[in-house]
């Protein structure tokens, strides 16, 4: 299970942060920009099946990986005709 942890925090556009030291090694941060605010954040598994979706309240959100399995997934954020993609690894 991937949960979707949400806080606040200022950046500009969407972009993926380093999670810094290995104990944080699971978690995927995403900074944005205001006009993000209200995007719909999906999390794809390697197949491309949907496993997580929730709307962006704040600048920051945090994927926490911890209970996923191995693999790869795609983070989307979208919002009208903007999409920004990330990939994460589980290993």
């Amino acid at each position: 299970m991937v949960a979707l942890l949400l806080s606040s925090a200022v950046m500009s556009s969407a972009e993926a942060i380093d999670p810094g030291p290995s104990k944080y090694k699971d978690l995927f941060t995403l900074k944005t920009d205001k006009e993000f605010i209200g995007a719909q954040v999906e999390v794809y598994n390697s197949t491309g099946e949907l496993i997580t979706s929730n709307s962006l309240q704040k600048r920051k959100m945090i994927i926490d990986f911890g209970g996923a399995v191995f693999g790869t997934y795609t983070i989307r954020i979208i919002k009208g005709d903007e999409l920004k993609e990330f990939k994460y690894v589980k290993k």
